[in-house]
């Protein structure tokens, strides 16, 4: 029983003492007085019975295990039954390479933003431009973020044409109100050989929107509670089904990046 549900008892309990308790009013002015002072009390009552339901009826949680005190998460972290099928996702590099490294992220997450602004660029110049790992991304639009389900749509309707890594890279120059719905089919004109008409008229028509909605229920089990997160694993070519092996979760420093995907490639 919450700490809360005790004290709307107690409060509860002590009105009701109050109310048995109230004495006989001896003039009528100080009996309507009373009777105004217990029709209150009598609401507050029955507010506070309306809490203690709304409690009752609470789903009840276990918490999670307290971190150990002096010690923190690894950055990479191994992982087990972790597939994602990524034939729809778009990628960088070769998807044939034996390293597979995949993005789970929101375009309205400042973290985000901040690793594809200074990280992300030299991940990519470093290991999928240069064929060393393939690279794919893979759409989580979090709950909190009201314009990231439609900035990912765009990013998908970009990539209809080819372009989606550019609007990748448009979309989070400018994060914040700057994605919002009505700003979207501007950003087409910031890509050059982008059909605008086709581009607008797949974002209207929201095509891509069960599309983003598969990706959030594919990474749904794996506990990803925010973004930017990380998997690397390999790849069935033919399939497209991806195996990861371990995970980085946030904005990690290229450091970190670099020492998890050297040890995949020095893998057997």
């Amino acid at each position: 029983m919450t700490a809360r549900f005790i004290s709307v008892v107690s409060v509860a309990a002590a009105l009701v003492v109050v109310l048995g308790g109230a004495p006989t009013a001896q003039t009528p002015a100080d009996y309507q007085a009373l009777r105004k002072e217990m029709d209150l009390m009598r609401e507050r009552i029955a507010q506070l019975q309306k809490e203690i339901d709304a409690l009752k009826a609470r789903p009840q949680t276990t918490a999670a295990p307290a971190a150990v005190p002096g010690t923190a998460q690894p950055a990479i972290q191994p992982v087990t039954n972790v597939t994602m099928n990524l034939s729809r996702a778009p990628f960088r590099g070769s998807p044939a390479s034996k390293v597979i490294m995949v993005e789970v992220s929101d375009f309205e997450c400042p973290f985000c933003g901040r690793y594809a602004r200074d990280t992300g660029p030299q991940v990519l110049k470093q290991y999928a431009d240069t064929n060393k790992i393939g690279y794919a991304f893979v759409h989580l639009p979090l709950a909190i973020h009201k314009f990231a389900p439609k900035a990912s749509e765009a990013a998908a309707c970009a990539g209809d044409q080819g372009k989606f890594w550019e609007m990748h890279d448009v979309l989070f120059a400018r994060q914040g109100t700057a994605l919002a719905p009505a700003y979207l089919p501007g950003k087409g004109d910031q890509i050059p050989g982008l059909n605008k008409a086709a581009y607008s008229s797949c974002l209207e028509s929201s095509k891509h929107e069960a599309y983003i909605k598969s990706d959030m229920t594919m990474v749904a089990p794996y506990g990803i509670r925010g973004t930017p997160a990380f998997f690397i694993g390999s790849m069935d070519p033919k399939t497209k089904m991806f195996t990861a092996n371990v995970r980085i979760i946030g904005a990690k420093p290229l450091a970190v990046f670099q020492q998890a995907l050297d040890e995949q490639l020095a893998r057997p």
